[in-house]
């Protein structure tokens, strides 16, 4: 791939990668084309990795490079890109700070194929000497690197593992050395504080400075090139393009994948083509609903009067002529008992 002077978030960018693969999307594809055992060999856990929501289907990308009409771009909510962006400015800030070489921002790397746009580029210096996090080494420096800016929620035990396939496909793609994720994480993530965020580093970039940095966790996780993954995510693309090359449609989801992922995958596959809307007969299901809803308001109707019941006579068990009886446990919930079955003579 070949460095461009294009620049991010410009009209000739946005054509550039509607016909090529971009590095949001690769995880996906390997996703879809890697065995368990090229994974695991890889130090992957093959298991969570194609449990794993993709952002994008092999499908919808298979018909993106085709440029028939069947796959449509996600509408990216204006409110997340306002503030992705300016916790970006903030993260770049940070990491620029006590370095004496200037970092790059928005570097693009492009072939017939392939886009690579990076969030941060520079070169190591004293300050990044550290052992790695993940693989093995320590970082030297004068090493070429990348860093992926992220804007999460705390994770509990890994990183979203798309994450970790978007920055090796960037520096596998750019030649780099290593990459490191910068995981600007909102205390308080609500609507109202990403949009004081946005407003504020629009009109006070002091303020914003300083009120972002007492709301904003920051934290860089370190990953060495892996170049078995490095080659793993190379030979999944060429399956894919070939694949592409022959007209041989993947499938729309993965089969072996949860329904709720399946289910998600369709839709980010066809949510935005009124080509994809088709005909069923919803009467079944309609009343179906219906009778749910109405026998779950009698239900409350009936646990209400119940409860006042129990607060008139302090009393948490009982029994009905019907055979039916019934208690309050210990955590407050109602549990019915059905009536014994009576002996067949």
């Amino acid at each position: 791939m070949k460095k461009m002077k294009i620049k991010q978030g410009t009209r000739a960018w946005e054509n550039a990668k509607e016909t090529r693969i971009g590095s949001s999307e690769v995880f996906d594809i390997v996703r879809y084309y890697a065995t368990d055992t090229e994974l695991q060999n890889c130090g992957l856990d093959a298991k969570k990795f194609k449990e794993e929501l993709p952002y994008v289907t092999t499908w919808s990308l298979y018909h993106k490079l085709l440029s028939d009409g069947l796959y449509q771009k996600a509408i990216l909510d204006p409110a997340l890109g306002e503030y992705g962006l300016a916790m970006e400015s903030y993260g770049l800030k940070l990491l620029q700070e006590n370095r004496n070489n200037k970092l790059k921002k928005g570097q693009v790397y492009i072939s017939d194929k392939l886009i690579a746009s990076l969030d941060i580029s520079g070169i190591s210096e004293e300050i990044d000497v550290r052992e790695f996090d993940y693989g093995n080494g320590r970082i030297r420096a004068g090493q070429k690197f990348v860093c992926e800016q992220k804007t999460i929620s705390p994770y509990k035990d890994t990183l979203p593992l798309k994450y970790i396939i978007q920055a090796q496909y960037q520096i596998t793609m750019s030649r780099h050395n290593f990459f490191m994720l910068q995981l600007m994480m909102l205390e308080n993530d609500t609507e109202f504080e990403r949009g004081k965020i946005v407003a504020l580093e629009r009109t006070n970039k002091k303020k914003f400075l300083e009120y972002v940095k007492d709301k904003v966790k920051v934290q860089y996780v370190y990953f060495n090139h892996n170049e078995a993954l490095s080659q793993l995510i190379k030979v999944c693309l060429d399956r894919f393009f070939k694949d592409v090359e022959d007209r041989k449609e993947p499938m729309p989801f993965i089969q072996v994948d949860k329904v709720n992922n399946i289910l998600i995958s369709i839709r980010q596959n066809s949510f935005y083509n009124p080509d994809l809307t088709k005909e069923f007969d919803l009467t079944e299901y309609a009343d179906a609903k219906k009778q749910c809803d109405e026998a779950d308001k009698n239900k409350k109707a009936a646990m209400q009067k119940i409860i006042e019941f129990a607060m008139q006579n302090n009393c948490s068990r009982f029994v009905s002529q019907s055979g039916h009886s019934a208690m309050f446990s210990t955590d407050g919930k109602f549990l019915l008992k059905q009536p014994k079955e009576k002996p067949h003579d």
